[in-house]
């Protein structure tokens, strides 16, 4: 009789499924608050497995058949995982980012700044850095996702040696920005907010601003030069795909292989969408867009990182710029190479924000 209620025991689907949700969940759980993902994973886990016994049952009625109805079971739950939870969670991520602390300011290196806030003109209010301009042109630095400006102290450290004025800032919902909810889609408002900034400042001169951007801030700044024509010159340092279409015509090696990811991006995309209320514009439309304002990408590593920039390279004219670091790790290259990495900077905003002087 033990042995029975053993085996019913393990064979019962809402008990599976509760270990499988809760390995999920554990998982999930590793980026933070492990515990509720845990109990969560556990919670779902027992639904999925009784409602999708309960259906089952309806179309396979025979006790012969068990495992078929759990494969599939555990198949539906599979694509489940990998087409919705991984996409919204991912999304999530990206819309509700961790807040990190502001630790290393410029002057831990040697540059003086002032603190710094400004609105968007949707009422988010940006908390920053300026180091004020010696030679009448100014730099917009934006830091990846998940991050803050202290991301950005090295570069304005190189770019305030040469003269550049540099607004360093948080980006709405990460540091000490204002912000509940960071809108990936519609972040040229914060874009346009430090330009708002620059251009109320006596010493910069509103035909010489441009700006660098890391990773997510890369893309941000594309974003914001596509909707100001403000900004004359940028660096985008790691920027990656924008939305699917991107990834299409061609595809990414990496995509072809794994195929079943595409449809996965096409899910972020539309969590994107919901949880933002805003229509992302594909990266390589908006560098069609800045065209002929110049554009140097910085790729790191190698895989899809490289072959995504040199799509937006392509796709940005004859005066944008590609330098290749296939050694270095994502965004790394100011830290690898780091007089080479502030010689090219420099070079490019000396051509393309001086150009006939």
């Amino acid at each position: 009789m033990k042995v029975s209620t053993k085996r019913s025991f393990l064979r019962n689907p809402a008990f599976i499924n509760m270990l499988i949700g809760g390995i999920i969940g554990a998982t999930f759980g590793t980026f933070g608050n492990l515990i509720l993902w845990l109990i969560g994973g556990l919670i779902v886990g027992v639904l999925v497995g009784w409602v999708g016994e309960a259906i089952l049952r309806l179309f396979i009625k025979s006790p012969a058949r068990y495992l078929r109805r759990m494969l599939i079971l555990v198949l539906i739950e599979a694509l489940l995982v990998v087409y919705v939870v991984i996409p919204g969670y991912r999304a999530y991520q990206i819309t509700h980012p961790p807040r990190l602390a502001v630790s290393v300011t410029p002057a831990d290196v040697g540059i003086d700044y002032e603190e710094v806030r400004f609105p968007t003109t949707d009422g988010v209010n940006l908390a920053g850095w300026y180091v004020p301009s010696h030679n009448g042109a100014a730099i917009i630095a934006i830091h990846g996702g998940n991050g803050n400006r202290t991301h950005m102290v090295y570069h304005t450290e190189v770019l305030a040696q040469e003269g550049y004025g540099v607004l360093l800032f948080d980006l709405r919902a990460h540091g000490e920005s204002g912000g509940e909810f960071f809108k990936a889609a519609n972040s040229s408002l914060d874009v346009q907010a430090a330009v708002s900034y620059l251009q109320s400042r006596e010493e910069v001169d509103p035909q010489r601003i441009g700006g660098v951007g890391l990773s997510l801030g890369g893309m941000v700044l594309i974003q914001g030069a596509a909707a100001t024509p403000a900004i004359r010159a940028l660096i985008a340092d790691g920027a990656d795909a924008g939305k699917l279409e991107d990834v299409l015509s061609p595809m990414p090696p990496e995509y072809r292989k794994l195929f079943f990811m595409v449809p996965e991006v096409w899910m972020t995309d539309r969590f994107l969408e919901l949880m933002s209320g805003v229509r992302a514009t594909p990266i390589k439309e908006l560098v069609t867009q800045i065209s002929p304002r110049p554009i140097l990408f910085i790729s790191a590593g190698q895989g899809t990182e490289q072959f995504m920039n040199r799509q937006f390279y392509e796709h940005a004219g004859p005066t944008a710029q590609l330098w290749e670091l296939p050694e270095t790790e994502h965004t790394s290259g100011i830290f690898a190479y780091p007089n080479e990495y502030g010689e090219r900077m420099i070079s490019f905003f000396n051509t393309t924000l001086f150009e006939g002087d």
